[in-house]
């Protein structure tokens, strides 16, 4: 299945904001900068891109990719917004897909707190087309930058989905790292 374009796109809700704030505390950005959409990626995945990036890809001339993508990479700087790209999930983040909202902001978290935007989306791309699912995969208690962009965010979600512990091998991430927007 391919890539499925957006026909619906709003702000992250009060509920999906208090839920992503509870893992990330003020290192967020607000959220009329967080906008969910029904878009998929390959298979129906879900993916966090900032809104640079669109501005980047559409009617990019090919002989001007190299200068365009520098450019846009460049213009991450200015971090307006995050489309979260939820597909099928886009009624239901602050429910029943609530790990995948958390895996989502980890994203967002990433592009906010990082110099540049689209570093994490690099990261991102790179590592699940080199190690496929094992891009998601990690060991706790490696130091926090030595994991993969999608391997920050299935740690948070994990650490959420087990209920948020204030003990145990993922908390110190959590304290450490994500609620201080240590990248």
């Amino acid at each position: 299945m391919g890539l499925s374009f957006p026909i619906k796109i709003r702000a992250m809700n009060a509920l999906e904001y208090r839920i992503a704030s509870g893992v990330f505390g003020a290192t967020l950005p607000p959220p009329f900068q967080i906008l969910i959409t029904d878009a998929a990626g390959l298979n129906g995945r879900a993916f966090t891109i900032p809104a640079s990036l669109i501005s980047m890809i559409l009617g990019i001339n090919p002989a001007l990719f190299l200068p365009t993508a520098l450019l846009g990479y460049l213009k991450s700087a200015v971090k307006v917004a995050y489309l979260v790209n939820v597909g099928s999930s886009y009624n239901t983040l602050g429910t029943a897909d609530q790990a995948l909202l958390v895996h989502e902001s980890t994203h967002v978290w990433k592009g906010k707190n990082s110099k540049l935007a689209l570093t994490y989306v690099f990261s991102s791309v790179l590592n699940q087309g080199l190690h496929g699912e094992s891009a998601y995969s990690y060991t706790p208690g490696q130091p926090w930058r030595s994991y993969n962009a999608e391997q920050q965010a299935s740690l948070v979600e994990d650490w959420f989905a087990s209920g948020q512990p204030r003990s145990g091998s993922l908390y110190p991430y959590i304290v450490d790292h994500v609620q201080k927007g240590d990248c």
